[in-house]
């Protein structure tokens, strides 16, 4: 083949390549980052499946779910791996009340959640919460129980809605009891957000449970837990009102 035929084909073999380079440009999307997709999915050090790391994306499980209660007018969200019950363990040290300054009959409990413990349950840490639709105790919601702390009242607004916070426990033998309570009143409810803390000592267990929490590491952890729950009440419309 003579040289200038050559320089011919080379040529439109040039032109075929450009162009298909552009087409490819257009319909295909850029490529990410290798440093944005797990190993497996980077083809070379440049380039990633697109749709192999979407796939991995749709098949990764929600690290957070929200939990929304239509009836009172609330929702919160809460890591993936913690169960919500809607009823309060009760033992023989804490009765499960709707609130633990509260009476049984007055309210009831809405919902709460536990942190992971060891199978002994030898430390409980929950964040709960209950409402009172008893007229008396809504009266009476935002004010210092009896059997809380006296010096450990607040008064504060968030989010237009104005509460209190109050303290207390019980201690017995090896036992005790902590809890941090927020109350409000929302719609002629009175409700009690309630972080509680109770169990025994790890190193009195027979044999000790020393993989338990300590109170003060569990009501830490418990008020991270509840910071991130991002509590709110639902938009008001006169259908959500219970």
């Amino acid at each position: 083949m003579r040289k200038h035929d050559i320089a011919g084909v080379m040529a439109i073999i040039c032109g075929l390549a450009f162009s298909a380079g552009a087409a490819m440009a257009e319909t295909t999307e850029p490529p990410l980052n290798p440093a944005d997709a797990p190993s497996e999915y980077r083809k070379d050090s440049a380039v990633i499946d697109i749709n192999l790391l979407r796939k991995r994306i749709l098949e990764t499980p929600r690290q957070v779910n929200i939990w929304i209660d239509n009836t009172y007018g609330f929702q919160f969200i809460y890591p993936a791996h913690i169960k919500p019950a809607r009823k309060f363990t009760a033992d023989s040290f804490q009765d499960g009340n709707w609130s633990w300054f509260g009476k049984k009959d007055q309210g009831h409990p809405l919902v709460s959640l536990a942190l992971p413990g060891t199978p002994q349950k030898t430390t409980v840490a929950e964040v709960r919460i209950g409402v009172s639709d008893d007229a008396d105790t809504v009266a009476q919601c935002r004010k210092l129980p009896e059997n809380a702390a006296q010096d450990s009242l607040k008064t504060f607004r968030h989010r237009g809605t104005l509460y209190t916070f109050f303290s207390g426990g019980k201690t017995r033998a090896n036992r005790s009891l902590a809890i941090h309570t927020y109350r409000t009143v929302h719609h002629n409810h009175c409700y009690s957000i309630e972080l509680m803390v109770y169990g025994t000592k790890p190193d009195t267990m027979s044999p000790p449970d020393y993989g338990a929490m300590n109170p003060d590491e569990a009501m830490s952890r418990l008020t991270s837990l509840w910071r991130q729950m991002d509590f709110q009440w639902l938009p008001e419309t006169s259908s959500s009102q219970p």
